[in-house]
């Protein structure tokens, strides 16, 4: 199929291809790839191909952002499973990321967390490139943004394609617990976008990608309207299983489409935005990677690059579970207040995101050894960590990858997450949250011990994964400033595998952010 040939449709395509020609090839339509093509797509004479392994979004438990616990586990879903873990009690963990149209901002609960100053000056000192500091990243949210809230020019954008609101109505729920985050020692911000961006800590409503109560992933909010230009072109179903190269220089890719191996070529880019794992993934199946692992599995070593797979970045995820008291609760998949408190180690840098939700959220083997209390309701901890993870591969190329998260195998992490679960419980327990508090259900009035013993049982992945092929000079960065892969060309990287760890919140909005970058630099 040419792009210049063949009719446009008005919805994306299954993949029936028999290959053909593009300037730019986009991998994976989620956050970041998405926001990649949509961008280039803006310019007539460059041909676009976005290549999604998964389905199109054309479902209602995706439009409505309410039902996206549905998704996990579904077709949308790659539904990865770690290797167990001793500091985990030996459990494999459910690893849910987006696979479809969409990606993970098809399937994720719709928030939109910008990152924290620190992260993004971080960013521009490990990359020794000032265009990725807050002040500049702060500028690319602005053109991208038409948000809805409290005005705040100096750091919102007004006419951006990506619509963005404070979550609406606020249920009574989540005032009480603005309201016992406050009286926790916590101040309270009209955005956590805002300034609160910029502070050590503090609580807000959430912001969210949601108008008039429909999901606007970036796929629907950059793609879609471009969908009729001849220059742009999507396929679903659509496997990548390694880039093809001439020499150093990426000219394309081979994917398996309809039970059938097809090529495409590339003229000028190929850009990898196909997630924390399956990024990695695809680099060592193309050759790239640490040489010993490659050689390992019968692949030929093309770049001996340690980095990627290395550096697997999280939010460990964990509950504070409540039984419920006799206020009416809301409805359970909705969380629209946030609180970041603590520190990762930098100056004025949370290292802890706290969301909640009307239910009891724990893990199978939490639920197990505890009970589960029904009604309920749960404070959802994120925590960053010191330890790191990895992918590695399987057997072969059609295994599921390796996944190492290296939770809790610093034992400060373990420290600290007990002390952030007493902080969480002191929020709890506060006034306001009185009417909607009954008996503490998880784990009870107990010693640090026992709780670390609770955390190990509960700990999850918040969907958060990143740092797979991470930016920077050093001789594990995968990637330069430009995000090309280092001793290659044409290839580059644009997803949160680039970020060199995990931001302070939810990763979708950095994601869009590194896509537009990415979109800059191709342009």
């Amino acid at each position: 199929m040419n792009a210049q040939q063949e009719p446009r449709r008005s919805a994306p395509a299954s993949g029936r291809s028999v290959g053909g020609e593009f300037d730019v090839i986009v991998c994976g339509a989620g956050s970041a790839g998405s926001t990649v093509a949509g961008l280039l797509a803006t310019y007539p004479s460059l041909r676009v191909l976005l290549l999604e392994a998964g389905p199109d979004d054309a479902d209602e438990r995706v439009s409505d952002p309410d039902r996206w616990p549905e998704n996990l586990g579904s077709e949308r879903d790659w539904g990865y499973l770690t290797e167990p873990s001793r500091q985990v009690a030996d459990r494999r963990l459910f690893y849910s990321m987006g696979k479809g149209l969409g990606g993970g901002s098809s399937i994720n609960v719709g928030v939109w967390s910008r990152g924290h100053r620190t992260d993004w000056d971080d960013l521009a000192r490990i990359s020794a490139d000032e265009r990725w500091n807050y002040r500049s990243i702060l500028e690319t949210y602005r053109r991208l943004e038409t948000w809805r809230g409290s005005p705040d020019p100096d750091r919102r954008g007004m006419r951006g394609p990506i619509h963005v609101q404070p979550a609406q109505p606020t249920h009574p729920f989540f005032s009480a617990m603005l309201a016992g985050a406050e009286a926790a020692g916590l101040r309270r911000f009209d955005s956590p976008n805002g300034e609160l961006a910029e502070q050590g800590a503090g609580c807000a409503v959430r912001d969210e990608i949601v108008e008039d109560g429909q999901r606007r992933s970036p796929y629907q909010t950059l793609v879609v309207p471009r969908l009729h230009q001849p220059n742009l072109t999507v396929l679903t179903g659509t496997l990548i299983t390694r880039v093809l190269f001439e020499g150093s220089t990426a000219v394309g890719v081979e994917v398996v489409s309809g039970g059938r191996v097809v090529r495409y070529r590339a003229t000028r880019e190929v850009v990898l935005s196909l997630g924390a794992v399956q990024t990695p993934k695809i680099l060592m199946q193309s050759g790239l990677g640490p040489a010993a692992h490659l050689e390992d599995r019968g692949i030929t070593v093309r770049g001996d690059l340690p980095g990627v797979g290395a550096n697997l970045d999280d939010h460990l995820l964990f509950g504070c579970v409540w039984g419920a008291g006799e206020s009416e609760l809301p409805p359970p998949p909705r969380a629209q207040a946030v609180c970041f408190w603590g520190s990762d180690g930098r100056p004025e840098s949370p290292q802890f995101v706290m969301y909640s939700g009307a239910s009891a959220f724990m893990s199978p083997e939490a639920e197990t050894r505890y009970g589960r209390p029904d009604p309920a309701f749960t404070f959802l901890l994120g925590m960053r960590l010191r330890s790191r993870g990895s992918v590695r591969l399987g057997a072969d190329s059609s295994s599921p990858p390796v996944i190492e998260t290296g939770f809790f195998e610093d034992p400060d992490d373990v420290r600290d997450a007990v002390a952030a679960y007493r902080f969480a419980a002191e929020i709890g327990q506060s006034q306001p949250m009185g009417p909607y508090r009954g008996s503490r259900a998880i784990p009870g009035p107990v010693s640090d011990a026992e709780v670390a013993t609770y955390l190990r049982h509960a700990a999850s992945t918040f969907w958060h994964q990143c740092g797979t092929a991470r930016i920077g000079t050093d001789e594990r960065a995968v990637v330069d400033s430009e995000l090309r892969v280092r001793g290659f060309d044409n290839l580059r990287v644009a997803d949160a595998s680039v970020l060199p760890r995990v931001t302070s919140g939810n990763t979708m909005a950095p994601c869009v952010a590194i896509g537009a970058r990415a979109a800059e630099l191709i342009k």
